[in-house]
């Protein structure tokens, strides 16, 4: 399966979800391939730290052919691409290639607004299988508030699926990242990994 971490909008958690979803299905066994194409490469600095081995990780940063890169992805069980935050060609490549389409939003209606543009691009596809095959995620939601349903609401507008799983704004996804190391790794028994475990489940539940 590959799973695109897709939108325009810079901030939103993309690399933090992409990074923590590849280790935490790595961690289970799978293989996995984690591909940063983020000109930022902010994937490649977070892996040099610690240089893992459990899992791979690659850089493309130009456009590519989605079937040719799935016939080339099919060797792994799992492969994590953490889009640019751009509505560019390799943006576009990104929705080609991928099983699942991932979009983090923050978790207002407002962080929404900022991402109307990927979403508008998803509701108006005609093609069938880009629009089944996305879903929202709910990102960077401050635990102990019900704003996440604000977001759940708007989110209605464009007519798109909803991942149940939530993630927050947790200062352990901050130091686990600075580490090189995935929340599963730096605070097993945190609210953070707790997050990541049920991303995971619901990611190896999906046909």
């Amino acid at each position: 399966m590959v799973i695109g971490l897709v939108n325009q909008k810079g901030g939103v958690g993309k690399t933090t979800v992409a990074v923590n979803l590849a280790c935490g299905l790595a961690l289970r066994d799978f293989s996995v391939l984690l591909v940063d194409c983020d000109p930022q490469g902010s994937v490649l600095q977070w892996h040099s730290i610690q240089n893992h081995t459990f899992l791979s990780v690659e850089r493309l940063v130009q456009q590519f052919d989605g079937q040719s890169f799935r016939k080339r992805a099919s060797k792994y069980d799992y492969v994590v691409v953490d889009a640019p935050p751009a509505l560019g060609d390799i943006t576009v490549s990104v929705l080609d290639a991928a099983d699942l389409v991932l979009i983090p939003v923050g978790p207002s209606a407002l962080d929404l607004w900022s991402s109307k543009q990927i979403l508008a691009l998803l509701e108006k596809s005609r093609n069938k299988r880009l629009r089944s095959k996305a879903k929202v995620l709910i990102c960077r939601k401050i635990p102990g508030t019900r704003i996440g349903r604000e977001a759940r609401e708007a989110v209605d507008v464009y007519g798109l699926d909803i991942v149940p799983v939530e993630i927050s704004q947790r200062i352990a996804y901050v130091e686990a990242m600075t580490a090189g190391l995935s929340v599963l790794q730096f605070a097993p028994s945190s609210a953070a990994a707790e997050e990541i475990t049920a991303l995971c489940d619901f990611v190896q539940k999906l046909p």
